[in-house]
């Protein structure tokens, strides 16, 4: 008398683990692409809102006006050109300017910026700035001993 194969069959169902293993593997490989693609794309500009724009934005000086020009010489980095004028459009050397760069960001920036006198009504700073998109330029002038401000916008590429 022979005794029956008893001996346990390979079993069939363990394909079922294995595919929900593959399945998330591949779901984690998705999202990696994902990633990097979005990583590769992305040009550094974001778009906020004019910072100048704003509700609580400074009123404009009606004695004075000024002109900014920025001149790259590297990825988010140049001169920052500004020029001051009077009502009557007359260039003016103020007694005292200081100047910042504001963004509000999810960590907002605030760069002081030291400006050179180059010319009657004309200053200079190099300006190195973290992020590209638009900057608000806050200018306070004193002249006379009075102060006034004016915020102007600059927009900055990537």
């Amino acid at each position: 008398m022979s005794r029956p194969d008893t001996s346990p069959s390979p079993r069939r169902d363990l394909w079922i683990p294995a595919g929900f293993v593959l399945f998330f593997v591949a779901l984690a490989g998705l999202q990696l692409w994902f990633v990097l693609l979005a990583n590769r794309s992305f040009s550094g500009l974001v778009t906020d809102p004019r910072p100048a724009a704003g509700v609580h934005a400074a009123a404009r000086a009606p004695d004075w006006t000024a002109r900014l020009a920025f001149v790259p010489s590297e990825a988010l980095a140049g001169t920052l050109a500004v020029e001051i004028a009077g009502a009557n459009g007359v260039p003016m050397t103020p007694d005292r300017l200081a100047a910042t760069a504001e963004r509000a960001t999810r960590f907002p920036q605030l760069l002081p910026i030291a400006l050179h006198e180059v010319g009657p009504g004309r200053f200079e700073a190099p300006l190195r700035l973290p992020l590209a998109g638009d900057w608000a330029i806050r200018l306070t002038l004193t002249q006379a001993g009075a102060t006034s401000e004016r915020i102007e916008t600059l927009e900055v590429a990537p």
